[in-house]
C-alpha cells in the first residue's frame, strides 16, 4: 500500500472554486453557549459559562438545493496552528463552505456550520488566562468544555491544533462519547519533534525578547528581518499585533496571544506522539493525514511508522498536498479542498451511528 493517496479531480474545478460565495452567513461572534446543539439561529452569548470556554469565530453555510433539510447544519470545528488563530481559516473556509454546499455537491441538504476556534493562549481567547499547565491535553479539555460534550461531525487541525484534535479523540474515547465523523490532521508530525521545524523555538524566543508595547509593524518587521526570519513567517507573526488598550489608531502594538503559554504549548506538541490514537481508531471515524509536499521532511523513522500505521487501518488515511509549505491553506487552498471535500459528502453518512 503507497503511503501517500493520489486524489483524482471529481466534481471540483478551479473555475469553480473560484466563484464568489453568495450562501455564506457570517458570524463573528464571542459565544460561549452550546455551539453544536443550539438552534439554527444565530446567537451570541458574552457571560463564559466555564473558565475554559474558547473563543470562536462562526462561518454558516445554508444548502444551495431547492429541498433543504430542516434538520440543523453538520458541524465542522478548526483548530489553528501555533501563534495562529481562528481568523486565519476564513478565507479558507468561505471556499471550502461554497463547495460542499454548492448544487453540484452530493450533500444531505443540512449546510454546514463552521467553527474556527482560538485555542487557548491565541486569539481572543488569550484573555480567558487558562490556567496551567498549557498542553496538549488542557487544550483538548477546552475544546470539550466549549463544545458542551457534544461531538462536532468535522474535525480539522492544523500543525498544533492536529495534535490537538488527536488528544480531542482520546478525550471523546475516555468520556464514551461519539467520534467525529472525520479528523482532519494538516501537516502535523504525529511522532516527538526533535530540533526546530518551522523555526517555532527561533521565534518564540526571538518574541520573548521584544519590548512591550511593539513599536509598530514596520519596526517589528526591521528587528525580525535582521535576524533572518523569513518574510511568510514575518508577515504571520505581525497578524497577531493588535492595539494596546486605550491607544489612540496608529498607537503602540502588543500581541493578541500570551507568548509564554505559547510556548509550552509548543514544549507540550514536541514532546508528545500520537501514534496510540491512530493504532487504535474508533468505530465509523477516520483520521485523514494531510503532508505537505514542500513542508520539512519527517524522519525516516516516522515515515515509515506512518506507513505502518496507514496500511494496517483502513480509518487511517495519508495524503500528499502538493505545490505546499507548512501553511497549508493559504500555500494551496484549492488543492487542499480537493482532498477534503469528498469527506463532506452524504455518501460518507451511510452506516454512521446517531451522534447526539
Amino acid at each position: 500500500m503507497a503511503l501517500f493517496r493520489k486524489t483524482q479531480p471529481s466534481f471540483l474545478s478551479l473555475n469553480w472554486l473560484s466563484r464568489p460565495s453568495g450562501n455564506c452567513l457570517y458570524t463573528k461572534c464571542l459565544s460561549y453557549g452550546n455551539p453544536l446543539c443550539a438552534a439554527t439561529t444565530r446567537s451570541v452569548t458574552t457571560k463564559p459559562a466555564h473558565e475554559s470556554h474558547l473563543h470562536y469565530e462562526e462561518l454558516i453555510f445554508k444548502p444551495q438545493i431547492a429541498t433543504p433539510s430542516s434538520e440543523p447544519p453538520r458541524v465542522a470545528v478548526i483548530l489553528h496552528g501555533l501563534l495562529g488563530s481562528g481568523r486565519n481559516w476564513r478565507s479558507f473556509t468561505r471556499a471550502l463552505g461554497a463547495v460542499v454546499t454548492s448544487p453540484e455537491f452530493h450533500s444531505d441538504g443540512r449546510g454546514w456550520r463552521f467553527l474556527l476556534m482560538d485555542q487557548r493562549n491565541h486569539g481572543k481567547s488569550a484573555h480567558r488566562k487558562h490556567a496551567a499547565p498549557h498542553t496538549l491535553s488542557t487544550a483538548a479539555q477546552d475544546l470539550h468544555h466549549t463544545l458542551h460534550a457534544c461531538t462536532p461531525d468535522m474535525l480539522i487541525g492544523h500543525s498544533l491544533g492536529g495534535k490537538v484534535a488527536l488528544e480531542y479523540l482520546k478525550v471523546l474515547r475516555d468520556a464514551q462519547r461519539p467520534m467525529p465523523r472525520t479528523t482532519w490532521v494538516l501537516d502535523s508530525m504525529p511522532s516527538v519533534v526533535h530540533g526546530d521545524p518551522h523555526t517555532a523555538r527561533q521565534t518564540i524566543d526571538t518574541l520573548k525578547k521584544l519590548p512591550q508595547p511593539v513599536p509598530s509593524r514596520q519596526w517589528l518587521g526591521d528587528y525580525m528581518r535582521e535576524r533572518g526570519f523569513a518574510p511568510l513567517v514575518i508577515d504571520w507573526v505581525a497578524t497577531n499585533l493588535v492595539e494596546a488598550v486605550g491607544e489612540k489608531p496608529g498607537g503602540s502594538l502588543v500581541w493578541a496571544f500570551n507568548v509564554d503559554g505559547c510556548e509550552d504549548m509548543y514544549n507540550s506538541y514536541a514532546d508528545n506522539c500520537m501514534w496510540e490514537v491512530l493504532e487504535t481508531p474508533a468505530a465509523h471515524s477516520r483520521v485523514e493525514i494531510v503532508r505537505a509536499e514542500k513542508s520539512l521532511p519527517w524522519p525516516q523513522d516516522v515515515e515509515k511508522k506512518m506507513h505502518e500505521v496507514a496500511a494496517k487501518s483502513p480509518s487511517v488515511r495519508v495524503h500528499l498536498l502538493p505545490k505546499s509549505g507548512h501553511w497549508v491553506q493559504m500555500d494551496n487552498p484549492k488543492g487542499l479542498i480537493e482532498i477534503m471535500a469528498p469527506s463532506f459528502q452524504a455518501k460518507a453518512d451511510r452506516g454512521e451511528r446517531e451522534r447526539h
